[in-house]
């Protein structure tokens, strides 16, 4: 009971402390797997960004649903490792599963899990939906269930199926 009091009060304060929807993305630039170089201003938006690890149960068992949405919506799924031990061979080969979701790594001026931190994201996986200003709408601590995010696409100006 005590370990699922701490965990929420963690989540409580992960989601307080977390780029709050109404504000504008953190800047970063990370590489997209065909050399790219991926910043706020270069995403295609509205966008859905999703912090994770490769280790991460939780992960595993939500990108099957997240990458469904993807397809539905041809919304760009940014997925960005907050795991420093991932290397780019880890990433890619994780994501040979999922096409539609555009990997971001490494570049000379940021690491993924720098950026994670300047989204002050505490676990994974942690979802932001962005709409056309680069501005959040919704957050996500854990898994992002089909229906809110979908709600989260509309107030994102998507047309959701």
């Amino acid at each position: 009971m005590r370990t699922r009091v701490f965990w929420a009060l963690g989540v409580l304060l992960g989601l307080a402390l977390a780029v709050q929807p109404g504000q504008r993305i953190p800047e970063f630039a990370l590489w997209d797997p065909q050399g790219n170089l991926v910043t706020p201003a270069t995403l295609k938006k509205p966008a859905v960004l999703v912090f994770w690890a490769s280790w991460c149960p939780v992960c595993r068992a939500e990108f099957p649903g997240l990458h469904k949405v993807a397809e539905e919506t041809g919304v760009p799924f940014y997925v960005i490792s907050r795991e420093p031990k991932d290397t780019k061979e880890v990433v890619l080969a994780y994501m040979k599963a999922y096409p539609r979701f555009i990997p971001l790594l490494a570049s000379d001026r940021d690491k993924p899990h720098e950026v994670a931190n300047r989204f002050k994201v505490l676990g994974q996986p942690w979802t932001f939906v962005v709409d056309a200003e680069a501005k959040v709408v919704a957050l996500f601590a854990g898994r992002a269930g089909r229906e809110a995010l979908l709600d989260a696409l509309l107030l994102a100006g998507v047309e959701v199926p």
